[in-house]
């Protein structure tokens, strides 16, 4: 009998032995199974029916996504934050069938199989292959609702947006109840945001589960049990099954329902500097200048609550920031834009119009009895807006318009769990959730998502037509349609930065593709080395945010000397020639959900290595650029290459994959790696996205044997012309079997910032000499060295001339071939 099939029927006897102990054992008497179907009937696309306890219904939304809803009310719940789109779509091409002991209903990729009695689900898929399936009929202990799921041999599961622990939380229980989780590093404690969303990987299948329910969860992944359980304290049983080929699909369907981020403004992927706090005025102005007469890049600065009058939302402490227009209009003539903080707490305070306005219009959170429920958030006594309540959304709107007066550009929403003691809420307040009307246990975790979503659309109204960047600590599912979201109060450890580091994938893999941490670890002093691989790995950080608390060290590039100033102002630099990479990778992001920086596990899913907790901090950087990240006290690098071939960025010398390797990680660098048959676009130097770069665009083509294909994309980077057709997106074909380079005819109106393409050739043969343009003009081809990311591009003035130049001479590039050509709207088509 082979392995696998003695695993498997060792889990079904256990499986059936435990459901016998719960049938029969008092412990388990409060708990009420769903039971038997009593009726039914076929839809389109579906079923829906009754047992004694629920009325349920399947619908099949597309060929790979099936939603699966069973409620002891009278209805559905019809009020669904998390979906983009509360209307369920009509399937005509399902097929129901019922063989007296079952119901299945079959797409051309899945089947789901709705047992009669007891009511229990499963999935297989087309070729009748376990994807996944019920260990027990869903049960409801009291509100409790929970759901129980087989266990397929040798499954990892992966996502869960932000709960720390490691990557596959295979054997492992973890607690989603968004928490102000202050110096966090236990994985038994929940963070700040809630995604009930998590990727099953079994031997050659990928699936996905995303429960639509808003209550405390926790989600216990055979931790002592032969089987995985998901518990919610409340509400409805309504999840979505997702079913495809690639991890990088199940993403795409999560984000189909869930929505996906809008094109961001260009500033926000810049550098941003940012202290708790900044002032007064003319340190915020000196920091600025700063960064300008220094030439390190930079397109924001961030001001924490203390520019705020008592931590009042929209009020200025006028003895700290006179001018604070002023302020954001002399930033501005630099080429950088203001963000704020602004909590969701109003002071208690007769006369502070915001409280008085907000009683006026009865727009604040109150017991369900009738009275204001009043807190703390430190160091205030306040009131909360009820976010869920749409009249409460436009008073927000409303007073946002403080931030466009005050030159105000990208919205911070901090402490929204929210953050109270504990982040405790009393069990008997009430909010409005648009007139269904719900207790604290279900509207917790969406409170900061709804804080988000108002901010957002407060940007939507009043800057003046720009695309509007928001922050939040908090959120849940579906948070991406609105903003951007950052790790919260990591530490100033090596511990700190791997954490950070796995928390932006993880996120990633939960829909969640803008996401950052706090560069250099917002709690605790740190050191000159820990400072140099923060920066190291934070250019790689969708949203790259400094950001160090008010009794620390200074965090500013240059604070820890000239050797740490000169690397952090080096791989910033890197960070802007990579510009048109990283756009088109949020474009991407705006298209199909697929992260910006990609746990391993995306592309190689049933790689055993990258599960591995020595290699799991790993990560794509896009598509084509692995990034190890390295501690403060690692000498020596070991990294894994998955399968393919892979370039190191630094010698372009190519190496096999599948393979372990042992790098030499001086303080200057970390290994970095680009994957063979990879298209990178970059682009000159500048010192802010506003700032024009060359016009030359440079695209750098590594040599493989699989064909490979990027969208190069451009737009105004700011504002909505874009959906007009104001863009330029340009497919890049490198095809090895044709020996072919295609740049296919533009796609929109936008005129590209770049007229000319300069092609680096890396890693092709000795005899590749000439090139024919468009089949006609045969050019040839010219040496150079041109290296993606020199790490000591500003060490020259830093270290000994001759120890300089020993390190130059060790990274010499050879074999590299370019030639530049008209970058014309039209077809460019490039043989050799």
């Amino acid at each position: 009998m082979l392995k696998s099939e003695i695993i498997r029927l060792t889990t079904k006897a256990l499986i059936s032995v435990l459901l016998l102990i719960m049938q029969n054992y008092p412990m388990f008497c409060q708990e009420k199974r769903i039971g038997s179907i009593t009726s039914y009937k076929k839809l389109n696309g579906g079923i829906e029916g009754k047992t004694a306890m629920v009325i349920f219904d399947v619908h099949v939304y597309n060929e790979n996504i099936i939603r699966i809803r069973a409620t002891k009310n009278k209805s559905f719940n019809t009020v669904n934050y998390a979906l983009a789109d509360n209307n369920i779509p009509p399937f005509n091409a399902a097929k129901i069938n019922d063989d007296g002991n079952s119901i299945r209903i079959t797409t051309n990729n899945i089947s789901c199989i709705v047992q009669k009695n007891p009511f229990e689900v499963s999935f297989k898929n087309k070729y009748g292959q376990n994807i996944n399936a019920d260990a027990f009929s869903p049960a409801f202990n009291g509100d409790k609702l929970t759901v129980y799921k087989q266990l397929q041999p040798n499954e990892k599961f992966v996502g869960l947006g932000e709960a720390l622990g490691n990557l596959n939380r295979s054997g492992s229980i973890i607690t989603l109840n968004n928490t102000d989780n202050y110096k966090y590093g236990d994985p038994r404690l929940p963070m700040y945001s809630s995604i009930p969303f998590y990727i099953g990987i079994q031997n050659n299948a990928v699936y996905g589960l995303f429960f639509n329910n808003t209550y405390k969860s926790q989600f216990n992944f055979a931790s002592s049990t032969p089987f995985a359980s998901v518990s919610f304290d409340g509400g409805d049983l309504d999840y979505f099954f997702f079913y495809d080929t690639t991890v990088s699909k199940i993403i795409e369907h999560y984000t189909s329902i869930t929505g996906r981020i809008p094109l961001p403004p260009t500033w926000s992927l810049g550098y941003q500097q940012s202290r708790c706090s900044y002032y007064p005025q003319s340190k915020v102005e000196w920091i600025a200048e700063t960064f300008r007469e220094k030439q390190i890049p930079i397109d924001g600065m961030v001001l924490d609550a203390d520019y705020q009058l008592n931590y009042q939302p929209f009020r200025t402490n006028k003895e700290r920031f006179p001018d604070l227009p002023g302020l954001s209009s002399k930033l501005a003539s630099w080429n950088i834009e203001l963000t704020a903080s602004v909590y969701p707490g109003v002071k208690i305070d007769s006369g502070y119009d915001s409280y008085t306005d907000g009683l006026q219009k009865d727009i604040f959170v109150k017991y369900n009895n009738g009275n204001l429920f009043k807190t703390e958030i430190a160091p205030l006594k306040v009131v909360l807006p009820d976010y869920t309540n749409p009249a409460a959304r436009n008073w927000w709107i409303e007073k946002m318009k403080w931030m466009q007066t005050n030159g105000i550009s990208g919205y911070w929403n901090d402490m929204n769990e929210p953050a109270l003691s504990n982040s405790y809420l009393p069990e008997n307040l009430l909010f409005d959730f648009d007139g269904k009307k719900s207790n604290t246990a279900e509207a917790k975790n969406i409170y900061g998502f709804q804080m988000a979503r108002s901010s957002y659309e407060a940007g939507l109204k009043y800057l003046d037509n720009k695309r509007p960047f928001v922050l939040t600590r908090s959120g849940f599912s579906g948070v991406q349609r609105y903003s951007a979201m950052w790790s919260g109060d990591n530490t100033a450890s090596n511990e700190g930065l791997l954490t950070s580091v796995l928390l932006n994938c993880q996120m990633g893999l939960s829909g969640v593709p803008f996401i950052g941490y706090d560069l250099g670890g917002y709690i605790g002093d740190g050191s000159k080395d820990l400072f140099k691989r923060w920066m190291e790995a934070g250019v790689f950080s969708p949203y790259m945010r400094n950001h160090k608390e008010f009794f620390a060290t200074a965090n500013e590039p240059w604070s820890y000397g000239e050797e740490a100033e000169a690397i952090a102002k080096n791989y910033i630099g890197f960070r802007y020639r990579l510009m048109p990479y990283i756009y088109s990778a949020f474009y991407e992001a705006s298209q199909n959900g697929l992260p910006v920086a990609r746990s391993l596990c995306i592309n190689y899913p049933h790689d055993e290595k990258v599960y591995d907790n020595i290699y799991q901090y790993q990560f794509m950087f896009g598509d084509a650029l692995l990034v190890a990240p390295v501690t403060s006290e690692e000498k020596i690098k070991k990294v894994y290459l998955p399968a393919g071939e892979w370039y190191n960025i630094f010698t372009d010398k190519k190496l096999n994959g599948n393979t372990e390797i042992n790098i030499d990680v001086p303080s200057y660098k970390i290994p970095v790696f680009v994957k063979a048959s990879s298209l990178i676009p970059m682009q000159g130097l500048v010192q802010s996205t506003k700032q024009l770069p060359s016009d030359t665009l440079m695209m750098h083509v590594f040599n493989g044997n699989e064909k490979d294909e990027f969208t190069c994309y451009e737009d105004e980077g700011d504002g909505f012309s874009y959906k007009e057709g104001n863009y330029c997106g340009r497919d890049i074909i490198f095809d090895p079997p044709k020996r072919q380079l295609l740049f296919e005819k533009q796609k929109g109106s936008f005129h590209s910032r770049f007229k000319k393409v300069q092609i680096v050739f890396h890693g092709f043969e000795d005899d590749f000499r000439s090139v024919k343009i468009n089949g006609n003009v045969t050019q040839q081809l010219s040496d150079c060295q041109i290296k993606i990311l020199d790490a000591l591009e500003n060490l020259s003035d830093i270290y000994d001339k001759d120890f300089y130049a020993q390190l130059k001479n060790a990274e010499l590039i050879t074999g590299q071939k370019t030639i530049t050509v008209n970058y014309v709207p039209g077809t460019i088509i490039i043989n050799w």
